[in-house]
């Protein structure tokens, strides 16, 4: 018999203790989720991490913690193993027409577009004209019978068209529910009531009084809507990537996945496009850095990226320098990040009081390269760099507040603020550190105190748009919806002074576009509920 090999595979201990984990193993379990996520647990959610580190060794068919510890953080299957645990630590909100303005831009310009030059080059052939769509991230399937459902109220002569709506996961699970095409009202409860009496028929129980509604109750979708759709098993980081797409969705798929992976999928995705076609993407995720090959587009309230024509040269006025990415070519991650972190200390306006004393040129040198090593989650390392550079100038407030953030991205919470208020002490005025301290605030549901600390940023510097949007976040947690869509608003207004590719100040890499789209998106769910 050969023996299991590396991650010790076989039938998992269902008698093990599902309340803990050991505690070396659990803190290395929550630390490298943290660096991978930005999730943090405190002590008492740690059953919830317990609970889905044991489902999934169930699944996996691993019998220890241990292995499935070496088996999340370094097999082969390790991006799709970390983004399985993190469906199970996350609330997933998929429903029908997520997202909307993403839908009514598909809609009222992509795929009118796409048919009328389909349909012209097809009458010119004397041939059925072809619309190849792929939903890359399929869930359980919300997302591909919407874009079925646009296609079918959108040509009216649908049997005269070789139509594929490609839609992928790789959770089997999550594919053999969408193939039953059954949705609870939570699912349905964004969708035109035009659309749910034509496509949708209600699934009644008995003894279900049908004069009442209920959130729970179950829709079943029409059979000519389940029929348009094609899915399948797709694994984005391993499997060959199919060809020849108009549209491709590949939303909130990538979030977690580290960043040189990121890319490489990206850049499949770009293969898989025909010239001039387009790729819808969550709104926390971003191709900022391959404008060489995608050209970002903003209608209806909605970002999404064209495939540029061979030849074609990307849009001026970007502030950072795009990624040229070929399709085998080995990726510089070096160089990338240090093109982000080079772009946020300059979008930092870093304050130097010592620039007689020191040399400047050295100082933003470490800055970037510690930057850039926090991007690439190496804090060890990163937090000797700011030390090197306090030594240089030991009254510049840049190294001191991202140690702090370093101490935070590691779940140390109480280091982190220890810090930030010693540096307050010091530097009052320093808007960012009572920024920093609001989020922590806010993370703790100490909302009166975030949402001083986040109006004292604001007081220093009323352009520091990233306290309006955290703002909204604390007034948001306590329900006090009118005012998170006024600091979303505000939010939106200040992000309209600044180029859609810029990066922001104290954002960790984010530029406008991608965080103007978060706060509409936010806007959209907010007005759902007032």
């Amino acid at each position: 018999m050969e023996k299991m090999g590396p991650y010790e595979r076989g039938p998992a201990d269902n008698r093990a203790d599902k309340s803990f984990l050991p505690e070396e193993l659990q803190n290395k379990l929550r630390s490298y989720i943290t660096e991978r996520s930005g999730l943090y647990f405190k002590d008492h959610e740690l059953r919830n991490l317990n609970e889905a580190v044991f489902s999934r060794m169930k699944t996996c068919n691993i019998n220890s913690a241990l292995a499935y510890y070496s088996f999340l953080t370094s097999s082969a299957q390790k991006e799709n193993e970390i983004r399985e645990l993190l469906n199970l630590l996350t609330v997933n909100h998929t429903y029908f027409f997520r997202d909307e303005p993403q839908f009514k831009v598909l809609k009222e310009k992509v795929l009118p577009e796409i048919i009328r030059n389909k349909s012209v080059r097809a009458s010119e052939k004397h041939s059925k004209p072809s619309l190849r769509i792929w939903s890359a991230g399929c869930s359980t399937g919300e997302e591909p019978y919407t874009i079925a459902i646009l296609i079918k109220e959108l040509i009216p002569n649908i049997g005269d068209w070789d139509i594929l709506i490609l839609a992928t996961d790789a959770s089997e699970q999550a594919l053999a529910g969408a193939r039953k095409g059954i949705y609870s009202g939570i699912s349905v409860k964004h969708t035109e009531k035009a659309y749910l009496e034509k496509y949708f028929s209600e699934v009644k129980k008995q003894g279900q009084d049908p004069a009442t509604y209920t959130a729970w109750a179950s829709y079943a979708l029409s059979t000519d809507i389940k029929g348009m759709v094609n899915f399948a098993f797709f694994n984005l980081i391993s499997d060959e990537y199919p060809q020849s797409f108009d549209v491709i969705f590949c939303r909130n798929v990538v979030i977690y996945f580290e960043f040189e992976t990121i890319l490489k999928v990206m850049g499949r995705l770009h293969t898989s496009l025909l010239d001039g076609g387009y790729i819808f993407i969550g709104y926390s995720e971003t191709l900022q850095y391959m404008r060489d090959k995608f050209q970002m587009e903003s209608a209806s309230d909605a970002i999404y990226y064209r495939k540029l024509l061979q030849g074609e040269a990307p849009s001026s006025g970007a502030k950072v320098k795009p990624l040229s990415l070929k399709a085998e070519e080995k990726i510089d991650i070096d160089k990338i990040l240090e093109e982000i972190s080079k772009a946020e200390l300059a979008a930092q306006k870093i304050s130097n009081a010592k620039k007689d004393k020191i040399d400047p040129r050295k100082f933003e040198e470490i800055l970037v390269k510690a930057v850039k090593t926090t991007h690439r989650k190496e804090y060890v390392k990163a937090l000797a760099l700011f030390k090197e550079a306090q030594t240089l100038d030991n009254d510049a407030p840049e190294p001191r507040y991202y140690e702090a953030e370093i101490f935070l991205s590691r779940g140390e919470t109480k280091e982190a603020k220890d810090k930030l208020v010693r540096l307050l002490e010091e530097k009052p005025l320093f808007c960012p550190a009572h920024y920093l301290l609001g989020c922590i605030y806010l993370n703790e549901n100490e909302l009166d105190k975030a949402k001083k600390s986040l109006r004292k940023a604001l007081y220093i510097d009323r352009d520091f748009l990233l306290a309006n949007f955290y703002l909204a976040q604390a007034f948001r947690n306590e329900n006090n919806i009118s005012y998170a869509i006024r600091e979303y608003r505000n939010t939106i207004s200040l992000l309209s002074k600044h180029g859609s590719n810029d990066i922001l100040a104290y954002s960790g890499g984010f530029n406008t576009a991608t965080l103007t789209s978060v706060c509409r998106d936010n806007l959209e769910r907010l007005k759902t509920v007032q």
